[in-house]
């Protein structure tokens, strides 16, 4: 009622603390009144404002619910950044120097439970081997074995049966294999912490921290729970995996008074699984487990469902509309068979025939073999798919997301572009010259080996630098450039540093040089040029900084940065004392700029304009800000040469619903995006009808990834959470393996499609047979071991044989589903019908032909019937391998020798069964004669000949509308909102 909702809810009915949660979210929850919630019926009586959308507020609950969200007052996660360190002590009742007591860590532990998260289970044995017995046709398949076996059919229903055998060994040690394959990528944790203890630092296993516990942080760790600083020393930490952050953050122990700061500003928190880079700190653990940030994640994860596969919904209603068909088809029949007076007995056995007859045995076991050797293929090339119907899911992909940190970066910063006075060098230009850099680049570079604290490790297998990513990346760009880094600091020795701090955003160390001191420093642009008089040149002269070259090197600090570069100022100053000063830090060179980037992962810009050219549309998710958003964007072509939409998440949250479709339809990156948004985005996009893929790498991808259609993990990167959820895994350091993974996935559902289509017309013929011949008087036209027969050597090999149909050169051209969202369009059945028609009334013709030399119900007419219509529908197997393209035609398609050999095998045991008395009596069929033999050939070559003229009629006009097609791309799939990004790309 306009104001009023009930609704039911999970979980509420017999708990009392779903109710209280509910009930104190009211105030909150948007536009609602009242929410009066009932833990006897699990009901509850919304009161909301009447302007109010109804379904925002159900979002929110289901946020609530989920995990996503805390409700106002909730004690388990109160803002503990807005605490003052000695709040947070009292609120805790923890002392910073003493730790916990053993008796009160031992009580808490067994109050709160252990520090672990849910693991998301690999799939067992068991149900792997379920799963291949839940499809449709399979169900079709078994009732069609029960029917066999209540009516005396044992050997067609063990037929049946061995059928529906092969098909689950198939399926089992395909996804078997996969699943083996990626568990062995997942890496384990650490296993201890360092903490204080009733005074005393020990090393507790990760699973007995509690909230309290006072816990020692230093590079390399990664953090084992949510905690809030108390002491930080040059401390950064990389959140990445949970925030999308590429830089690490710098931590601070200063108090956020802020409400509603986004995680990734949070400076004074760190959260488990982020990795320590830098520096090291003390902080206090608040939050152990499930209450973490990474475990309110994994419950959404746990929460999310996963989409039903395009091929499993399109097989259920192909199995329901096959039903009808069946259950029409027996009724005719029966109504036949009563008219000509036929016994109640025998047509009931003949109307289960039909049945027989119009389940597409060969469908599972064609369909489970192709995505089989699809699979085989790409696990060759280094891509792994867990599931057989997620190949197929690719090829209904219309929209594809992808994370950035990680996924289309490294997630690895390294030295971009450097500049010095007024020119600018690419250090790939660089690295490349064969000049080793000299005069003030090779000062700047250096410097920034002086100015820095990684410590170069050698080992056996070369050189290893241990230190922040932002460090590291300074000194490999050094080493790479010829400076020897060990010889430098040898010569001049460091005497002090000075670290970054809140009032001073620069790093300044002094080192012994043989006419004095050294003083060498970098930081943020802006504070470095404010200490700074003079700057040097290219050519190495020096000149006074006057405020037009400030205003310059200022406008050059912000080109770059808008370039999604972290910028650095790096200056220098020589002292002939050698003892340190207070203005050591004053009156400094300037020698330039350092631009550091995330490095993009080999190949991208390539990949997204092939996935354009594909007709999807490409979408980056990320956790950085906006600006960065679009450098990298541009960068990547993530919208062809059109200019970048960008959506932040603060404007996600006043989106509707329809808005935020029609958001993410124009958008080509979402900026700021939390784990909660990215499920909220991808849903919108399913619920609109699009098939949505999430290529991510981290924690924070996991429940967009396991409710996208299609989840795919970079398997050597990627964490063990988007290894266990994602259905593809890109076991390579790159997305090279997502073009041919798509490439794949439209070939098998093409060739799905063919199969499924020759074998509906070859089911379609048999019935039309079985009604027409009964009609007419035949008994029994043809026999239920003569269905079966015809349905095992003229379906199911013939089938697989369609199945391995190379793939064709426009296939990434022709856009998701080939413009149609059905794998079997019902504009396709009439086509289909009038195959059908043509092989049946063959058959029949040259039944009745043999009707009136010997009777409607001799042998020797089954036989021709039966030997025609098999012959016909071994001929229809090369005619379905193409639409349009025929023997009357040119046809630039490889050709398909595993076809070939089978039909030419599947004619010579047809040709055995005529002539071998066992299979003879087995098939009930007699022996013919030369005349009979030859009107039997004509019976089955005449539809194949009568097909492929009709195929050639059309063929004129299908590649009219594929050149137009490929001229005018408003007409692919995805519509105009793609059109001139595609246009761009080919005209490149």
């Amino acid at each position: 009622m306009p104001g009023r909702a009930r609704l039911k809810v999970d979980g509420l009915k017999g708990s009392s603390e779903v109710k209280d949660l509910l009930e104190r979210a009211s105030p909150a929850a948007p536009g609602v009144i009242d929410i009066s919630a009932s833990d006897a019926t699990g009901n509850i009586l919304l009161e909301f404002e009447k302007t109010s959308n109804l379904d925002s507020i159900i979002d929110y609950l289901a946020a609530l619910l989920g995990g996503e969200i805390a409700a106002p007052g909730d004690a388990r996660d109160p803002e503990w950044h807005r605490l003052s360190p000695a709040r947070l002590c009292s609120t805790l009742e923890v002392s910073p120097e003493e730790g916990l007591s053993r008796p009160v860590a031992s009580q808490r532990l067994a109050s709160i439970g252990p520090n672990v998260l849910e693991t998301i289970q690999p799939r067992s044995s068991a149900s792997i081997l379920a799963a291949q017995f839940q499809s449709v046709p399979v169900a079709m398949l078994l009732g069609a074995a029960a029917v066999s076996i209540l009516t005396g059919g044992a050997l067609e229903a063990a037929a049946i049966l061995a059928v529906v055998g092969a098909n689950a060994v198939i399926g089992y040690q395909t996804e078997s294999r996969a699943e083996r394959t990626i568990q062995g990528l997942t890496s384990h944790g650490p296993r201890a912490a360092q903490v204080v203890r009733a005074g005393a630092s020990a090393a507790v296993p990760i699973q007995q921290i509690v909230p309290g516990d006072v816990l020692f942080v230093q590079r390399g760790d990664v953090l084992p729970a949510d905690a809030r600083l108390v002491d930080s020393q040059a401390l950064s930490v990389s959140e990445a995996m949970l925030t999308g952050e590429s830089v690490p953050i710098a931590k601070t122990v200063r108090t956020i008074r802020r409400r509603n700061v986004p995680l990734g500003a949070r400076s004074n928190m760190i959260y488990r699984g982020t990795i320590v880079t830098g520096g090291s700190g003390r902080a206090i653990v608040v939050a152990t487990g499930s209450l973490t940030q990474a475990g309110r994640i994994q419950r959404l994860v746990g929460k999310t469902a996963t989409p039903q596969t395009p091929l499993q919904t399109e097989l259920g209603d192909l199995g329901r509309q096959l039903g009808w068909l069946t259950l029409g088809a027996c009724a005719v029949l029966m109504l036949a068979g009563w008219l000509r007076g036929f016994g109640l007995l025998h047509m009931v056995r003949s109307a289960l025939s039909v049945c027989v007859a119009a389940v597409p045995e060969g469908l599972p076991m064609v369909a489970t073999t192709v995505l089989a050797l699809g699979i085989e293929r790409l696990r060759r090339e280094g891509v792994l798919i867990r599931k057989l119907d997620a190949i197929e899911t690719l090829a209904s992909t219309r929209v594809a997301f992808f994370d950035k940190t990680g996924t289309l970066t490294r997630g690895r910063i390294s030295v971009d572009t450097v500049r010095v006075g007024d020119r600018t060098y690419s250090i790939e230009d660089i690295r490349r010259s064969a000049a080793k850099p000299q005069g003030s680049l090779r000062r700047l570079l250096e410097t920034c080996c002086l100015c820095n604290d990684v410590e170069i490790v050698q080992t056996g297998t070369g050189q290893h630098l241990n230190g922040s990513p932002t460090e590291s990346c300074l000194i490999e760009a050094a080493l790479d450039n010829g400076v020897d880094v060990g010889a430098l600091r040898t010569r001049l020795a460091r005497i002090t540093v000075q670290y970054r701090s809140e009032t001073s955003r620069l790093m300044v160390t002094r080192h012994l040089a043989e006419d004095g001191m050294l003083i060498a420093v970098k930081g943020s642009p802006d504070d470095v040029l404010r200490r700074c008089g003079a700057e040097i040149l290219p050519d190495g002269s020096r000149r006074e900084l006057t405020p037009g070259r400030r205003s310059a090197i200022k406008e050059a600090n912000l080109e770059m940065a808008s370039q999604a570069l972290r910028v650095l100022g790096v200056a220098r100053k020589q002292t002939r004392g050698s003892k340190p000063s207070a203005r050591d830090g004053r009156d400094l060179v300037w020698l330039g700029l350092v631009g550091m980037a995330d490095q993009l992962r080999p190949g991208v810009g390539r990949l997204m304009a092939r996935l354009h050219e594909a007709g999807i549309h490409t979408i980056m998710l990320t956790g950085d800000q906006k600006t960065t958003a679009a450098a990298v964007g541009e960068r990547i072509g993530l919208n062809g040469q059109g200019k970048l939409a960008v959506v932040d998440a603060a404007e996600i949250e006043g989106m509707t619903p329809e808005e935020l479709v029609t958001a993410a339809r124009h958008a080509q990156a979402f900026s700021r995006v939390s784990p909660a948004q990215k499920l909220k985005i991808v849903r919108s996009l399913q619920q609109a009808g699009a098939r949505v893929a999430m290529v991510g790498d981290g924690v924070n991808d996991g429940p967009a990834l396991k409710a996208a259609d299609v989840g795919i993990a970079i398997g050597r990167d990627s964490t063990s959470a988007a290894r266990e959820i994602a259905d593809v895994i890109i076991d390579a350091d790159g997305l090279a393996g997502l073009e041919p993974a798509i490439e794949t996935g439209r070939t098998t559902r093409r060739n799905i499609r063919k199969t499924l289509c020759f074998l509906i017309s070859t089911n379609l013929s048999e019935i039309l047979v079985v009604v027409a011949g009964t009609s007419i008087g035949m008994q029994a036209p043809l026999a239920p071991m003569q269905l079966l027969w015809i349905n095992l050597i003229s379906d199911v090999f013939p089938g697989i044989g369609l199945a391995m149909e190379a793939p064709e050169p426009d296939v990434l051209q022709q856009g998701p589903n080939e413009g149609g969202s059905a794998i079997l369009p019902a504009r396709k059945l009439g086509s289909l019908a009038t195959q059908a028609t043509v092989m049946g009334g063959a058959a029949m013709a040259t039944g009745l032909f043999g009707a009136s030399r010997y009777g409607l119900n001799s042998p020797r007419t089954r036989t021709m019937t039966f030997a025609s219509l098999v012959m016909a529908q071994l001929l229809h197997a090369i005619t379905s391998r193409s639409e349009s393209n025929g023997i009357f035609a040119p046809d630039d398609r490889p050709p398909n020798h595993a076809l070939s050999l089978i039909v030419g095998g599947s004619m010579a045991v047809q040709t055995a069964g005529l002539f071998v008395p066992f299979l003879r009596r087995l098939l009930g069929i007699a022996p013919i004669t030369a005349i009979d033999a030859v009107v039997t050939l004509a019976g089955g070559t005449l539809p194949f000949l009568i097909m492929e003229w009709m195929k050639s009629g059309r063929n004129t006009t299908t590649r009219e509308l594929v050149w137009k097609r490929r001229r005018d791309p408003a007409m692919l799939p995805g519509g105009p909102a793609l059109s001139a990004r595609r246009s761009t790309q080919r005209s490149r």
